[in-house]
């Protein structure tokens, strides 16, 4: 027989961290519920979570680059600097792509003719009868068109966009950089 674990099971030991966590929370009702679905409508589209990689991968990879101990220090730098052109160019482009095909998608697929262009919509969802079930399908349908459509567009930016744009940036950042530590060493040196 399965032992099954809940929030519950955990609230039931005194000293326990989440006991003590979750009972100091304040339980409140959520007064405008409309506007946080819609918040979390916004921040579930695939162009936002691209973003959100991004800024999470700016924040950790260029340090683990950067404090790797089996290299040194200009090669560390390199890297570092390397890796921070490539997450910021990928994550541009990415939010570009994805956000463009999401609007589009979002733009020919409705339900009705009435509420705008039906140009990506299949005709299996304009002729269901049951409106929640063709509601349930659009959103499936949209989902899929839109991460589909820009993987297929994706794999021509990676190409002719990414990988030029990063190997631009990152020569960039690492001249500025030298510069830099140039300019530095000259003015020890007086």
């Amino acid at each position: 027989m399965e032992t099954v674990l809940s929030v519950q099971n955990n609230l039931n030991f005194n000293g326990n961290f989440y006991d003590i966590f979750l009972k100091k929370l304040p339980n409140k009702e959520l007064n405008n519920a409309v506007k946080y679905n819609k918040l979390g409508h916004t921040l579930a589209s695939p162009h936002w979570n691209r973003l959100a990689l991004g800024i999470a991968a700016i924040s950790t990879q260029p340090a683990i680059d950067y404090f790797n101990p089996r290299v040194d220090r200009d090669t560390a730098t390199s890297s570092a600097l390397r890796t921070l052109a490539k997450i910021i160019v990928c994550t541009t482009v990415g939010f570009a792509v994805r956000g463009g095909t999401y609007k589009l998608v979002e733009k020919y697929a409705h339900a009705f003719p009435k509420e705008g262009s039906t140009i990506f919509t299949p005709k299996e969802i304009l002729n269901e009868k049951n409106i929640t079930t063709k509601m349930e399908k659009l959103k499936l349908h949209k989902n899929a068109l839109s991460t589909v459509s820009a993987l297929c567009v994706m794999i021509f930016t990676n190409i002719f966009l990414d990988a030029p744009l990063t190997t631009i940036a990152a020569n960039k950042l690492i001249n500025e950089f030298k510069k830099k530590q140039n300019n530095k060493k000259m003015r020890m040196q007086q």
